[in-house]
């Protein structure tokens, strides 16, 4: 049975907070419960014990980056996502610089809001499991996973190829520092790919966590599924057998130019 996790969506948009409230109410790992504010959301963490936060970006009184900033501070164990309709790259860093786990970017799907609460839930079952491991109060496990992300593009690598797609790998600088892998995430065929949002995440076999930022968007045409099944030996070749995914990029000329900055 899985365990049941408490999910609060902070959004001044009550339809926002009825969409997504609908659409994970037969999803039983979840209760999910909602705030029409910042301040309400505080209230509801008062009394109950929160593990993810799904919280808006553009909202009156605090927005969601002082939202961020707080949780930061105060409750660096909860997984917080952002929820925008302004989805920018500068927006996206400056959300993971201040500990979001990503970004949902409005309008979004059932299938994109279910694949990035099970990474968020599964995260949650980690840090959860893994109880108060930080013999330094300054840096909770979460903070740790949450400071692993990498920038735009990189430890990414790219190669373009003659049909006009563009395939992604790791670099093998990256994967030395992971040591054995127990499992990893990838995008599935035909998803949307934004860039600056998640799109590699590896788990070590201690339960270390590292994630890699999208170098470009698109939609993903292909994934290395051999990298589910075996990512430790499909890895050793990160250059040739061990690529990633393959996406029809969206916006290649402007965003190459962004990558590395």
């Amino acid at each position: 049975m899985e365990t049941k996790i408490n999910v609060l969506v902070v959004d001044d948009e009550q339809i926002i907070l009825d969409s997504i409230k609908k659409l994970l109410r037969n999803e039983p790992e979840y209760n999910v419960l909602t705030a029409f504010s910042v301040p309400d959301a505080y209230s509801i963490m008062e009394k109950e014990s929160i593990h993810i936060i799904l919280t808006d970006l553009m909202m009156s009184e605090i927005d969601g980056l002082e939202f961020l900033k707080v949780l930061r501070e105060k409750s660096p164990n909860i997984i917080a996502v952002m929820i925008t309709g302004y989805a920018t790259i500068n927006t996206a860093l400056q959300a993971m610089q201040l500990g979001a786990f990503d970004y949902l970017a409005k309008p979004f799907t059932r299938e994109e809001l279910k694949k990035l609460m099970k990474r968020a839930y599964d995260l949650a079952i980690t840090i959860m499991n893994a109880g108060d491991l930080s013999a330094n109060p300054r840096q909770t496990e979460a903070e740790k996973i949450m400071s692993s992300i990498k920038g735009i593009g990189e430890h990414s690598w790219l190669m373009h190829e003659d049909d006009g797609s563009v395939l992604i790998g790791v670099e093998r600088t990256f994967l030395i520092t992971i040591g054995r892998i127990q499992t990893v995430y990838l995008p599935s065929e035909g998803d949307e790919l934004r860039q600056g949002s998640i799109y590699f995440q590896v788990f070590s076999a201690d339960l270390r966590s590292q994630s890699l930022l999208s170098p470009l968007s698109g939609i993903v045409v292909k994934v290395n599924d051999d990298i589910y099944n075996n990512p430790n030996e499909m890895l050793e070749d990160p250059y040739g057998k061990g690529w990633l995914i393959k996406i029809k990029p969206t916006n290649l000329d402007e965003e190459i130019k962004l990558i590395g900055r």
